[in-house]
Parts: C-alpha cells; sequence; structure tokens
C-alpha cells in the first residue's frame, strides 16, 4: 500500500512538471516571468475556448439527435412516456448549444468591432539586477 501511495506521487509531481514544462516554452529569468505568465495563460485561454466550443457543438449535435429520435418514438407509441415537452426544450437547447459560438462571435464583434481573441496582455514587470 505505502508503495503504491508513493508511485501515485511521484506519477502526480511528473505529470505537473511535463505540464509545467510544457506550458513554459522559454528559459526561466527574472525579466521572462511575465512572458512565462502570458504564454501560459494564453494556452489555458485558448484551450478552454476549444474545450467549450467542443462540448457546444458535440452536445448540441446530440442532443438535437436525441430529441429526433424521441419524436419519433412519441409519433409511434404516444403513451411510452416520452412527452411532447421534453422533446421540444431537447430541440431549443441543441440549437442554443450549436448556435452559442457564433452569438458569441457575432456579439463581440458587433459591441467591440473585433472577433474574440485572447492577447494575455500584461504589464512588464522589471527587476533591478
Amino acid at each position: 500500500m505505502n508503495k503504491l501511495h508513493h508511485a501515485r506521487k511521484l506519477a502526480c509531481v511528473l505529470g505537473i512538471s511535463a505540464l509545467t514544462l510544457h506550458l513554459t516554452d522559454m528559459p526561466a529569468h527574472a525579466q521572462a516571468i511575465d512572458q512565462i505568465a502570458q504564454n501560459a495563460t494564453t494556452h489555458i485561454n485558448l484551450a478552454w475556448g476549444y474545450l467549450m466550443n467542443m462540448v457546444c457543438w458535440v452536445g448540441g449535435g446530440l442532443l438535437l439527435a436525441i430529441s429526433v429520435f424521441a419524436w419519433y418514438q412519441h409519433q409511434r407509441n404516444p403513451n411510452a412516456g416520452i412527452r411532447m415537452g421534453m422533446v421540444l426544450t431537447g430541440l431549443v437547447c441543441g440549437g442554443f448549444l450549436l448556435t452559442f459560438p457564433f452569438l458569441a462571435r457575432t456579439t463581440a464583434f458587433t459591441l467591440f468591432e473585433q472577433n474574440p481573441t485572447v492577447t494575455g496582455a500584461q504589464k512588464q514587470m522589471l527587476f533591478d539586477q
């Protein structure tokens, strides 16, 4: 049990170290800390954006497909327990999830005259040598 616990700790430390090395692709010195933080923030924000886009596309598509199948089941047997309210709710939620990435892009372009971008802009920290 103790060896297994020790192996899990070691795997955790190695995984975090590998992730940190991947996010910091520049040499680390006092002047570059802001650049490292900016790159890490940009990587994390882009990954979050891609994850949300994937969730919207996959989740919306699945909800629409399930709603169409539920409507088919309701037409075959209306007493099977699938109510039309559930079907319509699935269609509305699936449609919203599919259009959400386009709505976010259009809203950002309309309000701020630019596409949503992550710049990670920060103030540069300068240190005395």
